[in-house]
Parts: structure tokens; C-alpha cells; sequence
């Protein structure tokens, strides 16, 4: 039965109360017609599994944790304002919960998240408590409630292949009703371990009958999303990993309780899903609070394309000496300045000692040659995990174990941050070093995960979760330790791009995929999930470039923040010219990169490896004042030539590609492969 209905901005929220199935959540578009909650099968917003309790539906077990019995739950009290409403209820045995939703009226996104209290006055185990769930999806198109033509999006993820959306409808996930509406339908996933943008992002999104039902986590760990229907209607839930998926659960003392991290919801009239992913990243950016330095988007430098992980004092200073008179702001040193004499770098992490063959003179007096050049400097660490050249790959003391035995991933350990040596240890290899140097920027590297977790906690899932969260409160002390700094948050690239990592640093490497073909692609991808001031894309110019070449890399690097690197001690003026030209048109069309939301990315390459055809990608500003347009073209057969772009006209480009403006329309002939181009354009009234 319904409990109570809110409206915010465009999204009408019911509160239902059922007997069978506790307390439920559900959100609609504004205005949508509903005339029997109870027949959309509502069940309870806090999907929390309480050790000993019994599922409430047949054929649920090693399916899902929802709907166990810890779900019977009341509501006691429920406050609502014009930026949320807070619930409380309680299951009458002394465990009760706080549901908390909030509402951005800037870009209708709800928060949301949910706290156990154990008042039973005995230990409780919690085995599963989820950021969120709604219930009672379905399209609200048909004349009965029912799921047929709804889609589930997703965004898996690899290495090199971050966040690219994939589609299913229904009926192929096998979410038919069944003729007795018998049986649990639930499509589980997500990720285990410290690298959560793996397999697949924190997103999820449910379309179909004109609207959308999305969600994204924050997920600094092991986390899931489930899609679960029982009868006509279907549910969708998420938040930390539980006790079947992830190996987690928590003793919770008398008296004591446990808090989810935040997920974020957005019901829109729309189906297309770059819509709501504009709002969540317009969410996101609303929230950053980056060192002052940031707010110009500065252009990057980092040198690992050039040196391959052997940086010295003699080739920093040349490559300084290459770049003057690009309008740089930062120049950062990646790995290998620690290069011992007995190995090579990628297996030395962990013991940080500076190399006194690379920088005879002290790595102190690259950095002031840095900032004379009139750069901040910055550096690469991977200060969680130590390799097997290391010394401190051998100090078991300090690793992270599971079973009593050192978590090893082919080369490298784990430190473990509970302990009291590990943090000293990082004090002084890390935060003393940094401020020491002069350094104000680091790129914090994570290169292994460790999985279902370790030893020293009532689970692995657990332990995981601990070790996870000191990572992030180690981003507090970089800023206490180096006021200012400029944090980059690297992990294979984008392995850890998830929402709170994000929410704490200035900015993310968006991929590893520093050279290869597929790099606007990626790049696009990942702009749906992250502010494009984050979003760190690398153009690496290589000596043998055309200029075609490097327009295409400059190109591909203005989804978000220009990172170059490569051969740029080599090249000759021509080239040093277009990059230049790149750098000077991209800081014209900052505004756009940084606020414009995206209006279309056509995209027709199914193979990212052998890709044939193109992307098109067009962004406009909040005001709609001005438009930003990025072309990339592979191989043939590419299916698509112009942009509309009716009401605008055309005032500078970027750009190897014959173009013109016709009959409303943005037209591009490439005269060969991989070609690209830039185009901004402006209102004509």
C-alpha cells in the first residue's frame, strides 16, 4: 500500500509499506499514471541480509541476498524537506536502519544511501546492506505493468577498454514471467577487489517505454548491481558486494552500526542513455573541489612515452629545453626514477630510494629546473603494492595475507595500511619526500588487485573493504602533507575511475591506451562516467607523425585533459607547430569540454583493435551558445560524413579534413585514413 508520494523536479518518488516485503522505494517521471502500487509488487528499500535470516522467495538461494527475511521492515518515521527525505525504520528486534535520499535540483539526481543500528543488545553479522534499491519498474508505456521492452545497459571494462556501453533486452536475460509466476529472474554483477572499474563501471541503467531508470555507485571496492524480477515488475539494487558475491560480511557490537557508501540514482523521460549520463557527470562536477591551479585546465606533460621508464636529470633537461614555448602547466616524472643498479624498474617498487645514477645531482634539482621552466612538477608512485626486486617484497609484516600466506599476483605483494609500520613507512618514503622535492603533483599508480581481500578481519570481504578505505585517507594526507597538490588517479589506466576515488583527486588517467588507434574511442567512453576535467587523455607524438597523425592525437586528447608525451625532443618545427595549434585551439574551447554536455556520439566501430569507420562526437555548452565538434575517421567503409549542427556557424577548426557547412549541416570528406578534426561553432543570432 502506498505510504507516501513526493514530488521533486521532474521525478514523482512513492514510499510503500507491504507486510510481505517490508518498506518500498520507487521513482517514476513526473506526472506518470499509477493506479495500484501494490500491484507493481513493491518490496524493501533497505536490502539488508542479517546473519541467520531466511529468504522470503522460492528458488532465491545462491540467485540473490534480496528479500531475506531481515527485510520486514517498518517504517517508524519518515522526514521529507525540499532536498530529501530521510526514513527510519525497524524490524521491532532492535535492528533498525536510516534510509537517506537527497535531491540535486541542478541536475535531478537523487543520493542516496542506507545505515544499520543494532539496538538488539547482542552482536549482529551483517551479510549483505546495499546502497540502494528501487522496485516496481516497468514500462509504463503497455497497458498492464509488465518489463517487455525494457533493455538493461551496462558499461563493461578492461584493460584499454574502459567503459563502453553494452545493451541487452530483457527478454534475452531471461526475465520473461513464467506461466505460474513462479521462480527469481536476477541478473548479478560487478567486480571483486581493489580495481572496481574492471569487468565492469558501477553503472546500470533500465530503459524502455520513453524512460530510464539509471543508477552509478560509489565503489571503491568490491561492489554489485542486480536487476531482479520475481512477478511483472522488477527491482534494481546495488552497493558493497555481499556475503555470496564478494566473501563480505561484518560483525556489528551492540550498540555499534554501519554505514553504506552513497549511490546516485536519475529517472528521465528519455531512452537515450547519454542523456542521464550527462546529469550524473554534471552531478559529479558539481561536487569537485580541485586545488586552485586546476580550474584553468592547464596542459600536461608527462614523460613515460619519451623515456620508457628511465627518466635522468640529463634527458628531463633536454626534453624541458623541446618544449619551450608550449603553453604547459605541468610536467610530471613517471616510473622508474627509482631504478636501483641490480634490476629493472617495473619489479623495484616499494622501496623508493631516488637513483643517484638518473639524477647524479639529486631529483631535488630536476624539480627546480622544472619549476624555473615554469611548471609544477610532479611524480609517479605505486605506493600500495611493493614487486619482487623490491626489499620490502620480502618484509611479511607488512603485506597483506590470506590464509597466513603473503597475497601474491604474478610480481607483486600488497601492502597492508592497517598496520602502524606501514603507515610510518609511507610517511617518510612518500609524504616527507614529496614535500622535501618540491613536488605538487603525483600520479598515484595501482598496477594488481587483491581480490576477495585478506586475513585480520571477521572476512576477506571485509579486511578488503578496511584496507580500501585507509587508500582513500591517504588522499587527505597527500593534500595535509603538500597543501595544494595535484592528485592524478592512475590504475592500468582507468581501473579505479569509480565515484569517490573521483570525487577526492583532480583528475584520472582515462586509459593505458596511450598510442594505439582506439584512443577517441575509449576516451568518449569513459566522458560519459567522469567531468571531462578529469578526464587525463594522452596525445604521444612520435618523430616519423604526419601531421595528420598529429592532429589525430590532439584531437583525441580534447575529450578531456591534454596529456602529451613521446618523441618531442626529436621532432622537427613543423610538427612542433601543430601541436602548438592543438594546444591553442583546445584552450578556446575549454569552456565546452569542461561544462558542454553531450548532444551525440555516433559511433559504428564494432572491433577496437581493427577499426573500420568513424566517431563522431558533438558537445554544447550549458547555454547552447557554443558547440564543440570532434571527428575521427578510420578506415574505410566509414557510413557517415556530416554533423547537424542547424543554427550555428563555424569559427575555427582543428582539422586535416575537407569541411564546409551545408544545409544545416556540419560535412566532412576525409581524403584518407585515420584522419580527425576539431570544429567549434557558435549560435549565428
Amino acid at each position: 500500500m502506498l505510504y507516501k508520494k513526493y514530488t521533486f523536479g521532474d521525478t514523482d518518488v512513492y514510499y510503500t509499506q507491504c507486510k510481505d516485503l517490508g518498506a518500498g522505494l520507487m521513482l517514476f517521471p513526473a506526472g506518470t499514471q499509477i493506479e495500484d502500487v501494490d500491484a507493481l509488487s513493491p518490496d524493501c528499500m533497505v536490502q539488508a541480509a542479517l546473519r541467520g535470516a531466511r529468504n522470503l522467495i522460492d528458488y532465491s538461494q545462491g540467485v540473490t541476498m534480496r528479500n531475506m527475511s531481515s527485510t520486514l521492515l517498518s517504517v517508524v518515521s519518515q522526514q521529507a524537506d525540499g532536498k530529501g527525505v530521510v526514513t527510519r525504520l525497524s524490524d521491532g528486534e532492535g535492528n533498525d536502519y536510516e534510509h537517506t535520499l537527497r535531491y540535486d535540483a541542478e541536475t535531478g539526481v537523487f543520493s542516496v544511501r542506507a545505515e544499520y543500528f543494532n539496538n538488539s543488545g547482542k552482536t549482529q553479522v551483517l551479510e549483505s546492506l546495499q546502497s540502494f534499491s528501487l522496485c516496481g519498474i516497468f514500462n509504463t508505456e503497455r497497458e498492464k505493468p509488465g518489463t517487455e521492452g525494457l533493455r538493461l545497459v551496462r558499461m563493461t571494462s578492461a584493460w584499454s577498454r574502459e567503459c563502453r556501453l553494452k545493451e541487452e533486452e530483457f527478454s534475452s536475460l531471461g526475465f520473461d514471467m513464467s506461466w505460474a509466476r513462479y521462480g527469481v529472474k536476477c541478473e548479478r554483477f560487478g567486480q571483486l577487489g581493489s580495481m572496481p572499474n574492471r569487468g565492469y563501471f558501477p553503472f546500470a541503467a533500465i530503459a524502455g517505454g520513453g524512460v530510464t531508470w539509471a543508477a552509478m555507485l560509489e565503489a571503491p571496492y568490491s561492489w554489485q548491481i542486480e536487476v531482479y524480477k520475481e512477478k511483472e515488475t522488477c527491482a534494481l539494487s546495488g552497493g558493497l558486494s555481499d556475503y555470496e558475491f564478494g566473501h563480505w560480511c561484518k560483525e556489528i557490537p551492540a550498540g555499534g552500526g554501519f554505514k553504506t557508501h552513497r549511490a546516485y540514482l536519475r529517472v528521465k523521460k528519455t531512452e537515450n542513455i547519454d542523456e542521464v549520463c550527462n546529469d550524473f557527470v554534471r552531478y559529479q562536477d558539481g561536487r569537485l573541489r580541485v586545488p586552485e591551479s586546476e580550474e584553468s585546465m592547464p596542459v600536461l606533460f608527462n614523460e613515460y612515452c619519451t623515456t620508457w621508464g628511465t627518466p635522468s636529470e640529463e634527458n628531463i633537461l633536454a626534453i624541458l629545453e623541446s618544449i619551450k614555448g608550449l603553453p604547459i602547466g605541468t610536467f610530471v616524472i613517471d616510473a622508474g626514477w627509482y631504478l636501483p643498479e641490480n634490476c629493472g624498474w617495473c619489479n623495484a617498487i616499494g622501496d623508493w630510494n631516488e637513483s643517484k645514477k638518473l639524477f647524479p645531482g639529486g631529483i631535488g634539482r630536476v624539480v627546480s629546473a622544472i619549476r624555473a621552466a615554469g611548471m609544477k612538477a610532479g611524480v609517479w608512485f605505486e605506493f600500495e603494492n611493493v614487486a619482487a626486486d623490491s626489499k620490502k617484497f620480502g618484509d611479511e609484516d607488512c603485506l597483506i595475507k590470506r590464509n597466513g600466506v603473503p597475497l601474491t599476483s604474478k610480481n607483486r605483494r600488497f601492502l597492508d595500511l592497517r598496520k602502524r609500520e606501514v603507515q610510518e613507512y609511507l610517511q617518510g618514503k612518500m609524504l616527507d619526500f614529496l614535500a622535501d622535492k618540491g613536488f605538487e603533483y603525483i600520479k598515484i599508480d595501482y598496477n594488481d588487485t587483491f581480490g576477495i581481500g585478506g586475513d585480520g578481519a571477521e572476512s576477506f570481504g571485509e579486511s578488503g573493504r578496511q584496507i580500501t578505505e585507509l587508500s582513500l585517507d591517504y588522499l587527505a594526507r597527500l593534500r595535509e602533507a603538500v597543501p595544494g597538490i595535484v592528485i592524478e588517479n592512475c590504475s592500468s589506466g582507468g581501473s579505479r575511475i569509480e565515484p569517490l576515488r573521483m570525487h577526492k583527486v583532480s583528475m584520472c588517467s582515462f586509459s593505458d591506451a596511450h598510442e594505439s588507434k582506439e584512443i577517441p574511442l575509449v576516451a568518449a567512453n569513459v566522458s560519459r562516467v567522469i567531468p571531462a576535467r578529469q578526464n587525463q587523455v594522452w596525445a604521444t607524438i612520435r618523430k616519423e607523425d604526419t601531421v595528420d597523425r598529429i592532429v589525430w592525437s590532439m584531437t583525441a586528447a580534447m575529450f578531456g585533459r591534454i596529456c602529451i608525451s613521446g618523441d618531442v625532443h626529436l621532432i622537427d618545427s613543423a610538427q612542433k607547430a601543430k601541436i602548438k595549434e592543438g594546444i591553442d585551439f583546445y584552450n578556446a574551447v575549454k569552456d565546452v569540454v569542461r561544462l558542454g554536455r553531450i548532444d551525440e556520439c555516433f559511433c559504428n566501430i564494432k572491433y577496437f583493435r581493427d577499426p573500420k569507420g568513424c566517431q563522431i562526437y558533438k558537445k554544447v555548452a550549458p547555454d547552447g551558445r557554443r558547440m564543440l565538434v570532434l571527428a575521427h575517421f578510420f578506415e574505410r567503409p566509414y557510413e557517415r560524413f556530416e554533423c547537424a549542427v542547424e543554427g550555428y556557424k563555424l569559427v575555427a577548426a582543428y582539422t586535416t579534413l575537407d569541411y564546409e557547412i551545408k544545409n544545416g549541416a556540419l560535412a566532412l570528406r576525409p581524403a584518407g585514413e585515420y584522419q580527425a578534426g576539431a570544429f567549434l561553432l557558435e549560435r549565428e543570432d
